[in-house]
């Protein structure tokens, strides 16, 4: 396992002179990689899509809260459609049910907390380009943060990982860089 430092860049202009900075730092080709990372939910992660096989920490509970939302939904459309007529419940319990599993679902999704995030229930920074760095050789970590950091990079952290051929091979956007 090598040693990384990557950061997320905004803007390619920022990104494009944070690998210049590193060229005339001496790092060579092989110790850097730069890349695009997708926003959230659209890496493609799992059979289906996405990025999780079942959903975001932000989103743990919009299953439960959608099925509350519709059970009162459906006993508010039952309420309703007998009041105005026979011909109306099947149609209102339906639109109750819709509108209150909606309305549940939503209540219940919120920002996810990095502290509870795992790889099933993931919270990803915002897409943008990566620059990575290996800084195996001694002393050249704080040197790639200055860097990255001088040139705007956000997220600036560290990992381990695959690195090989210049390039980190086993990078998984789900996971969060470790705090420098």
């Amino acid at each position: 396992m090598s040693r990384i430092v990557a950061g997320r860049f905004d803007r390619s202009i920022d990104a494009d002179a944070a690998l210049e900075a590193l060229k005339r730092e001496g790092f060579s080709p092989a110790e850097v990689d730069a890349f695009y990372v997708s926003p959230p939910g659209q890496n493609a992660m799992s059979a289906l899509g996405g990025d999780a096989p079942h959903s975001s920490e932000g989103s743990r509970k919009a299953g439960k809260g959608a099925a509350i939302g519709a059970a009162l939904g459906l006993a508010a459309g039952l309420i309703i459609g007998s009041l105005i007529g026979a011909h109306a419940v099947v149609l209102a319990c339906g639109l109750g049910a819709l509108v209150g599993a909606f309305a549940g679902a939503m209540a219940t999704v919120r920002g996810g907390l990095r502290s509870h995030a795992s790889v099933e229930h993931p919270v990803e920074g915002r897409g943008g380009r990566m620059i990575a760095v290996c800084v195996d050789r001694a002393g050249t970590e704080p040197v790639a943060v200055n860097i990255l950091r001088s040139y705007n990079a956000r997220e600036v952290g560290r990992a381990e990982g695959v690195w090989r051929n210049g390039s980190w091979r086993d990078f998984d956007p789900r996971e969060p860089l470790a705090t420098v």
